[in-house]
């Protein structure tokens, strides 16, 4: 038997994996926290009850469409025109603020099982060549760190057309996107049954 001295000077090894897992994990939402505080230049974005939390901010650039085309077609595919559905796991949008003619959207998505609930807000400005950008940011209400870019789909999905194989209510938009703080951006996610 090993005498008391003994096994304070060599103390029983501990379950390491499990705190590296507990550090690493600790780690990970530190510096998510710390790169959502960082991108200042980020699109304004709706808040979140939740202190961690995941979300996707983006500008999307519509060349040859007003901002009232292309908030037209998402108002349209909110509303389910022609059929729309959500081609993400068939959640349900609902604008919650603005029309066709407003500068800045609201608006909520549920996923398909009714868990989740996603806020956005979407800031339209028109630009000198007769096109538009969209400042979007979507984020989750609950503590979450990963979405299998839930929050991406969000946004990208009121919008996208079919140069990403996307359904369309009544406009095929084209655009062009850059990415300001998504954490996951898989557009291969936006687009199953």
């Amino acid at each position: 038997a090993r005498s008391a001295s003994t096994r304070l000077r060599n103390p029983q090894p501990r379950d390491k994996p499990r705190h590296r897992a507990t550090y690493r994990f600790i780690m990970l939402a530190l510096s998510l926290i710390f790169f959502s505080v960082a991108s200042g230049a980020a699109p304004s974005c709706p808040g979140s009850k939740s202190f961690v939390h995941a979300k996707c901010s983006l500008t999307a650039t519509f060349a040859s469409s007003s901002c009232e085309e292309v908030a037209t077609e998402m108002i349209a595919r909110i509303n389910g025109e022609n059929g729309w559905k959500d081609p993400h796991n068939g959640g349900t949008y609902t604008l919650t603020s603005g029309s066709a003619t407003s500068s800045v959207l609201t608006t909520q998505r549920v996923t398909g099982n009714g868990q989740y609930t996603d806020l956005q807000k979407w800031t339209l400005s028109a630009q000198g060549n007769g096109g538009c950008e969209v400042q979007a940011c979507s984020e989750s209400q609950v503590f979450s760190i990963l979405d299998m870019s839930t929050n991406y789909c969000d946004l990208h999905d009121l919008y996208c057309g079919s140069q990403d194989g996307c359904p369309v209510a009544h406009s095929d938009l084209t655009y062009t996107e850059k990415l300001s703080s998504c954490w996951q951006s898989d557009k291969s996610k936006c687009v199953v049954a």
